[in-house]
């Protein structure tokens, strides 16, 4: 939704300053994307950095209506959630990665008996726990299981960070496998 629809143009000056982060959270997240995919060289660090300091002083600016107090805590946890994200990212890189996809031994063929298998879960944001979920039934769906904590973080992170660049809170993840190979999406 629209940061215009949800607030009156002719708002407060409070107001306006939420539109406004909003939209530089938007940027923000833009410009990760573009920096985890390799597209740019350096990090928006100083970027992320301002933002963070500019929510934090409305956040703790002064008296504010209860419904501005709702919408600066939603914006708030809105840039706490990719910031956590991002950092985290961030120091990975810094500290190196495990292997990637292209990187691990190719999986041998499914087994007979088992050309196509499918497994669908729901996933929110508010809960930790269908994250848990999903990391067991990725695994268990991938002809070489792996079963380190590592390796359940980054499948866990990842389809977080796909979820967030998508902007969705809940989300319906289908698994299938045919002929050893697996297919994940992410459906509204």
């Amino acid at each position: 939704m629209p940061v215009n629809d949800r607030l009156n143009p002719l708002s407060t000056t409070s107001e306006q300053q939420v539109a406004l982060l909003e939209k530089k959270i938007d940027d923000l997240k833009a410009e990760y994307i573009l920096f985890f995919n390799g597209d740019t060289r350096q990090p928006p660090e100083k970027k992320r950095e301002d933002l963070e300091k500019a929510i934090r002083r409305l956040v703790y600016g002064g008296s504010k209506s209860a419904k501005m107090e709702m919408i600066i805590q939603n914006v708030a946890q809105r840039f706490s959630l990719y910031n956590n994200m991002w950092l985290k990212k961030l120091n990975e890189l810094e500290i190196g990665t495990p292997l990637t996809r292209a990187q691990k031994p190719a999986a041998p063929a499914a087994k007979p008996g088992r050309e196509k298998e499918t497994r669908e879960l729901f996933l929110t944001l508010n809960d930790e726990a269908t994250f848990e979920r999903f990391a067991s039934a990725y695994r268990d769906m991938l002809p070489q299981s792996g079963g380190s904590e590592e390796e359940k973080d980054q499948i866990i992170e990842n389809i977080k960070a796909k979820m967030l660049t998508h902007n969705l809170v809940e989300a319906r993840v289908i698994f299938s496998r045919q002929k050893g190979k697996l297919s994940i999406r992410i459906k509204k």
